[in-house]
């Protein structure tokens, strides 16, 4: 790929994105409406970088020198010599729409184009940057500098030389791309919440610290479901669960759980308690609980797994690589 990337969104996604381009010896375009979000934007790639090298990953020098290939403006028409941009605004479909159809009023007819979406249709937002051949999905994984995923989605108009320049570009930067064809919730947000609305489900009135402690007893999964809603927020995963059950219906039904924690302001970590209002100390879960929430939580990720090979949405490998690396499992929910 020859020329600049740019980056549109100087939030923490789109400053850690332009970091790790940066890292990559590509020049970055980071955009933003005005010089405070992005003084913001560059203070936290610096921060993020500096963790990398107090943690031994990078050196000084070479995080400076990548700062240094990073410009900061506030003018779109700075990113018409950008071979690839980025868009990486907040997740929502009409300021998405609006930013990138500016962005293909700027940028060449050649230049690729991407959004960094969670769940937003691929398909709906390429329609804004003709030839839809050229728009791609970049699902990078929070935080970019850390986590090495990217789901790589095509829309119906993508074309299957945009996507393989996505995938190249994304493991260009040392990342794990995966193919992803457009359905609500991608690969790993529908294993994971079809897991955690089974795990809900199945813990009942039992305590959820137990409950967490049979879910990582049963299976590959780091931690169990309520203290992973309790650090994505409470109302970020019913946003996202709310989506999923619009589009495929009952499975994933939780039966109010995380609606009600969030109608009384209880959102998780951010808040100061979800599930949890502290630490939970070490507990060993009874068989009972490992023999039915362990079970129903990976059942419920294994069934949606396969669903998602038998739609063609992503191969096996491909499911199993994206639950490994976006959930931290030591294992995906086709193998074995």
């Amino acid at each position: 790929m020859t020329g600049p990337v740019g980056i549109v969104g100087a939030g923490l996604m789109g400053a850690e994105i332009a970091l790790v381009s940066a890292l990559a010896r590509h020049d970055v375009v980071l955009v933003d409406v005005d010089d405070a979000a992005l003084a913001r934007g560059l203070d936290h790639a610096r921060a993020a970088g500096a963790r990398m090298v107090r943690r031994g990953r990078l050196a000084d020098e070479d995080l400076a020198a990548a700062m240094g290939r990073v410009a900061a403006t506030t003018r779109l028409a700075d990113l018409a010599p950008c071979a690839l941009v980025v868009e990486a605004v907040p997740e929502r479909m009409d300021l998405k729409r609006e930013v990138l159809g500016r962005v293909a009023a700027v940028v060449s007819a050649d230049a690729l184009v991407a959004t960094n979406t969670s769940g937003l249709s691929i398909t709906a937002l390429g329609a804004v940057v003709p030839p839809a051949s050229r728009f791609v999905g970049l699902h990078f994984f929070n935080p970019p500098s850390v986590m090495r995923l990217v789901e790589v989605i095509r829309g119906e108009g993508t074309s299957a030389d945009t996507a393989a320049a996505a995938a190249a570009f994304a493991a260009g930067l040392g990342k794990t791309p995966v193919a992803v064809r457009e359905c609500p919730g991608f690969v790993v947000n529908r294993v994971l919440l079809r897991a955690m609305v089974a795990g809900f489900v199945a813990t009942g009135d039992a305590d959820p610290a137990l409950s967490d402690a049979a879910v990582v007893a049963a299976g590959p999964s780091p931690m169990g479901p309520h203290a992973l809603a309790d650090l994505v927020g409470l109302d970020t995963y019913e946003s996202i669960r709310e989506d999923l059950a619009r589009a495929y219906g009952d499975r994933y039904d939780d039966g109010g759980v995380g609606a009600r924690l969030v109608a009384a302001g209880r959102l998780g970590r951010k808040s100061g308690g979800g599930f949890f209002t502290g630490p939970v100390g070490e507990v060993v879960a009874p068989p009972e609980l490992i023999e039915r929430v362990g079970a129903a939580y990976y059942a419920a990720a294994r069934d949606e797994a396969e669903r998602l090979a038998a739609e063609g949405i992503a191969s096996r490998g491909d499911i199993d690589t994206a639950v490994r690396l976006g959930a931290g499992w030591a294992a995906g929910p086709l193998e074995g």
